[in-house]
């Protein structure tokens, strides 16, 4: 079929040549044009297009508000509960130096020992803060509590005196860092 097709065209001349005999002197190139004509989107489609864009907007905008309500909600509060772990780790560390002195008055180096087990990590878990009010003060702090922690059996009434300016050192550290 295509043969047919072939046969029933009539012999195209090439410009430039006589009787299509000799070549062209200068050669022109035929293009054609295959552009293909975009049609216009109905009246239904453009409707929806710009529905789409409303939406895709709009759905941005609520995003922007999510992010924006947990920064300026839940952020802060996030900061004043650290701030208030903080607050209560130092107390509880408070406490067992007190509970430290206690035992010492009534000669129970045991006790002391005993109540001052966990303030090392409890301090240490502190040192950032501390930093912020006074650098030297939290690189010593945990150091005068090992050397008070090690001198408990060798010399409890140093221990006490110790334990009496360590004690002095949280409530100053206290007062600077958690009293608006």
């Amino acid at each position: 079929m295509n043969q047919k097709k072939a046969d029933n065209q009539p012999e195209q001349q090439i410009p430039g040549t006589l009787n299509g005999s000799q070549p062209p002197t200068s050669p022109k190139l035929v293009t054609t044009s295959t552009k293909v004509e975009k049609t216009q989107p109905s009246r239904l489609q453009r409707y929806f297009r710009k529905a789409f864009i409303w939406l895709v907007l709009l759905a941005i905008i609520f995003l922007a508000g999510i992010v924006t309500d947990h920064y300026l909600r839940y952020k802060p509060l996030q900061d004043e509960l650290n701030t208030t772990t903080a607050h209560l780790t130092l107390l509880q560390v408070q406490v067992d130096v007190s509970n430290a002195r206690l035992a010492l008055s009534s000669n129970d180096v045991e006790g002391a020992k005993a109540a001052l087990s966990n303030t090392q990590q409890r301090l240490q878990n502190l040192v950032p803060r501390i930093a912020n009010f006074d650098n030297s003060l939290a690189q010593s702090m945990p150091q005068r509590l090992s050397l008070i922690v090690s001198g408990l059996g060798r010399d409890p009434e140093t221990a006490k005196i110790d334990l009496e300016l360590f004690s002095k050192d949280l409530l100053r550290i206290e007062a600077a860092l958690f009293n608006e």
